[in-house]
């Protein structure tokens, strides 16, 4: 079976209040290194710290493989051969850092923004069983940060929500949204966009 783009219907709204917003507390990021669970996700891994270059890497190598996933003549045969990299290579440096294809650079923009990245999926956009419902990636997201970050998911066409725990989540209709997110955060903030975050501050 071969690649077909994919839709997933889920209405983009941006709709974030500030003062809902939750902080990721030391005592609760310690506990997550202890045990590898934080907001709920049980296989959490901390990606903080993440340079705007590192999102440019981020960014080549997911369009890498999603150019080699839409060519393969067998999709399955290929997810899967890419699913096995990542469980073999974890231990030093999973591909796309373990992450789903379609929401790993945007997962590495949030936390080169600041945001402690927290859960993503990719809802099956690239083949294979996911149990979210379209592709998103959660965060905690300093308040600091939460203006710049709705300014990017503006100007890159993908929803902006916090939940009733006060983790906010950017999500996409399509398999190539958050993939636009990420490359629309890395313009505004490497000077090859119309606004560098950084420069602004």
């Amino acid at each position: 079976m071969r690649w077909a783009p994919r839709s997933f219907p889920r209405e983009i709204r941006r709709e974030l209040k500030i003062g809902d917003l939750a902080d990721a507390s030391m005592e609760e990021l310690e506990q997550a290194e202890e045990d590898g669970s934080l907001a709920g996700n049980r296989s959490y891994r901390d990606l903080r710290g993440f340079s705007w270059e590192g999102v440019r890497a981020a960014l080549d190598a997911e369009i890498s493989v999603i150019k080699r996933l839409k060519a393969a003549e067998d999709l399955e045969a290929e997810i899967s051969a890419f699913e096995d990299l990542q469980a073999t290579s974890f231990e030093d440096e999973p591909a796309l850092w373990g992450l789903d294809v379609g929401v790993a650079a945007a997962t590495i923009a949030l936390s080169a923004y600041g945001a402690t990245p927290v859960s993503s999926c990719n809802a099956g956009a690239f083949g294979g069983e996911h149990q979210a419902r379209y592709p998103y990636a959660a965060f905690f997201l300093p308040k600091e940060l939460a203006p710049e970050i709705v300014l990017c998911a503006a100007a890159s066409d993908v929803g902006l929500v916090c939940d009733e725990n006060g983790v906010a989540q950017i999500y996409g209709r399509g398999e190539m949204d958050l993939v636009r997110f990420a490359e629309t955060a890395w313009k505004r903030n490497s000077g090859h966009g119309p606004r560098s975050f950084s420069e602004s501050r």
